[in-house]
């Protein structure tokens, strides 16, 4: 960079200059990936753009609506259709040419994992728990800052995650994730069309059996999977099933209430402990508790989670070596997956046993596995699989 481009370049920032402490070169050095651009993500996104982090990738497998212009301060009407990654990248770089945007037009599963190794921090804007869950997984396992937020309506919240140091968003899972979304995430997927047909005329839908034989076909097999199903698979259906997914959608989950104001507040406070955490203790402490927003009463509350040492995720137990799990010889797989299923709230489990991918009528007792054999659990909810050492009964 020249003395030239350098002058200017400083000059943009002056007035952040002034701040006690401030250190534009670690900014301009900084590397930042945001999921999700919504409306939280939006304003982090542009946050970090006008302060001049020097490195902004943006993960979103969405398309702009019209519905989203009243709260995503980066869209417009001509953008309505367009990828919301690469529309934002454009409009930041306007805001600031002299940062660096890169984009993602996919799942945040896809995204190669060195995209965020190499970051300094990872945000999440996400608003669904799978993928929230798996992100969390994603920045323990990398030891990588995580702030997570989000908001509904006039409420808002905040929590930061530092590996080994504070608690993650599985350590209170119990209290912080919806009931309704627990229930959902321990039931095993092992069903028929004709469930899902029976669940959805329960709830006041009717489909016939061959729509919901498509369905299954995607991978949809719960009104879970109906109410939180992501954009990436609605584009790969035909277009007479993926007008009826919508319209079921609209039934089961109307879209929740959201406010632009709402989304500005608790992104600017986002913002601001991100620049702490990239300043490393030159701009004060982060903030560690669990923080809500409560818009009609105006009031903040903030909530001490301790980090636990038993959590599956980033407790040192598994991150050290495995979790204990009791087993007896004559369960089968399918038995073990349901227990699984329930204990660690994942309803997709795949086991791993040495070289094998378990299948659901095998029998532990025809592996021959062995009191601390070590089995692995793959599932979609984390980045890496999880570690369970087998305890035999009676041994």
């Amino acid at each position: 960079m020249s003395d030239g481009v350098g002058e200017e370049v400083f000059e943009r920032y002056d007035r952040q200059l002034r701040i006690e402490g401030w250190d534009q070169e670690k900014l301009m050095n900084a590397r930042v990936v945001i999921v999700g651009v919504g409306a939280t993500g939006c304003e982090v996104a542009k946050n970090l753009a006008l302060m001049g982090v020097g490195t902004l990738v943006l993960i979103d497998n969405d398309v702009v609506e019209l519905s989203n212009l009243s709260r995503q301060m980066l869209f417009t009407d001509d953008d309505i259709g367009k990828p919301k990654a690469i529309v934002a990248a454009e409009k930041l770089k306007k805001m600031n040419p002299w940062i660096n945007v890169e984009t993602y037009f996919e799942d945040v599963r896809s995204v190669p994992h060195d995209v965020f190794n190499k970051s300094n921090v990872i945000v999440s804007c996400l608003d669904n728990w799978p993928a929230r869950r798996w992100l969390n997984s994603l920045a323990v396992e990398l030891d990588k800052p995580l702030i997570d937020l989000s908001m509904e309506g006039f409420y808002a919240n905040l929590q930061i995650v530092l590996p080994g140091k504070t608690a993650c968003l599985e350590c209170h899972g119990d209290e912080l994730i919806p009931k309704e979304v627990q229930v959902a995430e321990c039931t095993l997927r092992r069903r028929k069309p004709e469930d899902l047909v029976k669940d959805l005329k329960e709830s006041g839908v009717e489909i016939s059996l061959k729509t919901a034989e498509k369905l299954f076909q995607l991978n949809i097999k719960t009104i879970y999977d109906l109410k939180y199903l992501q954009a990436g698979v609605l584009e790969k259906m035909d277009n007479k099933t993926r007008k009826t997914v919508e319209k079921i959608q609209e039934k089961l989950k109307p879209k929740m209430p959201a406010l632009q104001s709402v989304a500005a507040l608790i992104a600017g406070i986002a913002s601001t402990e991100i620049v702490k955490l990239l300043h490393e203790g030159k701009l004060g402490e982060i903030m560690t508790d669990f923080l809500v927003y409560d818009g009609l009463s105006g009031r903040f509350t903030t909530v001490k989670l301790e980090r636990r040492t038993d959590c599956f995720v980033c407790g040192d137990i598994v991150r050290q070596k495995a979790v204990d799990f009791p087993v007896s010889p004559e369960e089968t797989v399918l038995d073990l997956k349901k227990r699984i299923a329930e204990q660690f709230k994942i309803p997709d489990p795949e086991l791993l046993y040495k070289t094998w991918r378990l299948t659901d009528d095998q029998k532990l007792a025809d592996l021959q596995v062995k009191n601390g054999d070590i089995i692995y659990v793959d599932t979609s909810r984390r980045f890496m699989p999880l570690p369970l050492k087998l305890v035999l009964s009676g041994e």
